[in-house]
């Protein structure tokens, strides 16, 4: 069988500008115009039918509307301290789920500032029709440099054993020689002290998560969610050191095009976010490593290696350059939607809902100011000659018109400002309150539930009402995008969390160990809706928990209630009062430390005694057994080591007496040679 051939990576730059090209929120699209439509609107922009010399004036009733609703879905949202829990799936899950509810949101709301990525995320979906937030794991690479003094050998051993550190210099001082005795034996060691500088790569990694802006996140035409989306894109802009840093080539990156060279910077629904406090024109943002580039994270289906099956991939592209490409299991984003379309991915915004209020407003109010002004500098007639049109026209207090004649000037009749006008700015208004749920109740800022007539209990229904649909709106967040989040931050955690760690938790450390947990929890996020106002919630709690009590006084307490059902009894009440750490006032029992044992009776306290002294005779024996033993052993020693001197001794003094023979040998030899007769010959 042939060996299939990989795409090539022009093929597949080309694919993915494809794919970008048809997405849905690219550039010059229907929905790309009508997020700049909304932002327009936000920002009390004028809407281009202005008439010179007329009353501009443009109402902020989208701006309003919007900002009027925030304040809710945040307090919705993070009244409790935990923002999503994990449900145990039985009586061994317990303690685990606990754990990974508190780690979870410990991760969301400290380690990546939770509030500001809510507040983002809520405001795109508000403005924009679609809030998008981005959850990945993301590792960082630091690189210092340090310098350690007098060290000793066994410091110095370990740096070199760290694989974080890299000795780039060293010295090493002798503070003391080496000591031997007479024969030469080894007494002490050197004392060796070591200088050095070393370079520390502390690579470390962590979730991060946040808020994409809308201009900036593209999905194909086809899907209706994250889930069944074939393509996925996310544009953001990155300067060539980080790049580099990020592990990329240093040629490669050199050749991608700077960020004025791409369209992405001209997005008119970009140009028009920053327009409220920046020149639309991009403005050149540095040269060399700090040069910027628009870099495009491509998430889709595709068969790469035409296999004749589509893998999800992450293929990170930069102009026509590929830059990075491989598998991946799931698309690292969650989306919101305050009003969603069923069956298509973006719905409608609540300035989708406002803005035609907003242009009818403002233009009625244009007219009303142009009547006024018109009331307050009213026309004339005038006949051609007949009077000194200076002086008309200087209209100060007491002026006077010069005429040459009677009558030369004609005040022309104004029209006068009908209630109907008046009347459809309220009607509007209404129509402002049914459609967004917005309404004076919930701003507080009618003055007829000051009236007597009026009873709490009716003022209670209508808040309650005119809550409705912004509690059905921040429902649909929490089924939709944050039950996602927050799912997927436990995945995530769960997969590059690979060793145990320390996080302080409800005011203490607590150890984390991600291995324990199960592959996957339900999660609830807890919004805080569906049992009335703040007010009614806060007297149910209270209701509640004297409910408690009499159960408790009644003998109840094990059997009906629990330590713990109090503790979540008065940890609710204290959150609905506005507490988000209710630990700070009362203890969770499954965190309080062993109960210690009851006190023993006299009995018990004399065996105690008894049996402590017996140990301790035990111990004495113990040791002075020990103490016998370790004697024996060096009086052994003593003795094979006289032993082996004596031996020593005798061998040499054996040498010793060989050596004398050997010498008295040779002297007899010589004097035998001496004393021999000197032969004489024959006479």
């Amino acid at each position: 069988m042939a060996k299939t051939k990989k795409m090539t990576d022009d093929e597949l730059a080309s694919q993915l500008s494809n794919e970008i090209e048809s997405a849905s929120g690219n550039f010059n699209t229907e929905l790309s115009s009508q997020r700049e439509e909304s932002m327009k609107y936000y920002l009390g922009e004028p809407f281009g039918n202005e008439i010179e010399g007329r009353s501009q004036i443009v109402t902020t009733d989208v701006r309003d509307t919007i900002e009027y609703i925030m304040p809710s879905l945040m307090r919705i949202f993070t009244t409790h301290n935990n923002t999503a829990e994990f449900e145990p799936q039985g009586p061994e899950d317990v303690e685990m789920a606990q754990q990974a509810t508190d780690y979870v949101n410990y991760v969301f709301n400290k380690q990546n500032n939770g509030f500001k990525v809510l507040y983002d995320a809520f405001k795109d979906a508000l403005i924009s029709k679609t809030g998008v937030i981005k959850h990945f794991w993301e590792e960082k690479t630091e690189v210092s440099h340090e310098t350690y003094e007098n060290l000793t050998e066994i410091e110095y051993q370990s740096i070199l054993a760290n694989d974080d550190f890299e000795v780039v210099e060293h010295t090493e001082i002798i503070v003391q020689k080496q000591q031997v005795d007479d024969y030469g034996n080894l007494i002490s060691p050197p004392v060796i002290e070591h200088d050095c500088k070393v370079k520390r790569t502390k690579t470390d990694g962590q979730v991060r998560i946040l808020s994409v802006p809308p201009e900036e996140f593209l999905v194909s035409r086809r899907a209706t969610s994250i889930e069944d989306a074939s393509f996925v894109c996310h544009r953001v802009k990155k300067s060539v050191s980080d790049l580099i840093l990020e592990g990329y080539s240093k040629s490669v990156v050199d050749d991608l095009p700077t960020y004025t060279q791409n369209n992405a910077e001209w997005n008119e629904e970009r140009v028009t976010r920053f327009s409220f406090d920046e020149d639309s024109v991009p403005a050149d943002e540095g040269k060399g490593p700090s040069r910027k580039v628009w870099i495009e994270e491509c998430y889709l289906h595709i068969d790469y290696d035409n296999d004749g099956i589509a893998e999800l991939r992450k293929i990170t592209k930069g102009g026509n350059i590929i830059l990075d490409n491989e598998e991946i299991d799931s698309i690292p984003f969650s989306t919101i939607c305050p009003l969603p379309i069923p069956h298509k991915f973006h719905g409608m915004s609540i300035a989708d809902t406002v803005a035609d209020i907003q242009l009818i407003k403002s233009t009625i109010m244009r007219n009303l100011l142009d009547n006024m002004y018109l009331t307050n500098n009213a026309r004339y007639a005038v006949l051609a000659g007949q009077v000194e049109l200076d002086d008309l026209l200087s209209s100060k207090p007491g002026g006077i018109v010069r005429m040459r004649a009677p009558g030369a000037v004609t005040a022309l009749p104004t029209p006068q400002i009908q209630p109907y006008a008046f009347q459809m700015v309220q009607y509007l208004d209404g129509i402002r309150e049914e459609r967004s749920g917005v309404s004076k109740m919930t701003q507080g800022l009618n003055p007829d539930v000051l009236t007597s007539h009026v009873t709490s209990g009716a003022i209670s229904a209508a808040t309650e009402s005119s809550m409705q649909r912004i509690e059905l709106i921040a429902r649909i967040f929490a089924e939709t995008g944050i039950k996602d989040l927050f799912r997927n931050i436990y995945a995530l955690v769960q997969r590059y969390e690979d060793r145990k760690k320390m996080a302080y938790l409800n005011g203490k450390f607590v150890p984390i160990d991600v291995s324990r947990w199960k592959e996957k929890l339900n999660c609830t996020v807890n919004v805080g809706v569906g049992s009335g106002s703040q007010t009614a919630k806060t007297q149910t709690m209270g209701s509640i928990m004297q409910i408690i009590q009499g159960l408790v006084q009644n003998g109840a307490m094990g059997s009906l209630v629990t330590p713990q059902n109090i503790y979540n009894a008065v940890s609710e009440f204290i959150a609905q009062s506005g507490y988000k750490n209710s630990d700070q006032f009362i203890s969770n029992p499954q965190m309080m430390p062993p109960k210690p044992p009851p006190e023993p009776t006299l009995e018990e306290k004399v065996a105690n005694q008894k049996a402590q002294i017996e140990l301790q005779k035990l111990q004495l024996q113990a040791k002075e057994l020990e103490v016998d033993t370790q004697l024996k052993a060096q009086e052994l020693k003593l003795k094979q080591e006289e032993a082996t001197i004596n031996l020593a001794l005798k061998q040499q003094e054996l040498m010793i007496k060989k050596s004398q023979l050997e010498l008295n040998e040779q002297e007899l030899a010589l004097e035998a040679v001496q004393n021999r007769p000197i032969g004489i010959g024959p006479s």
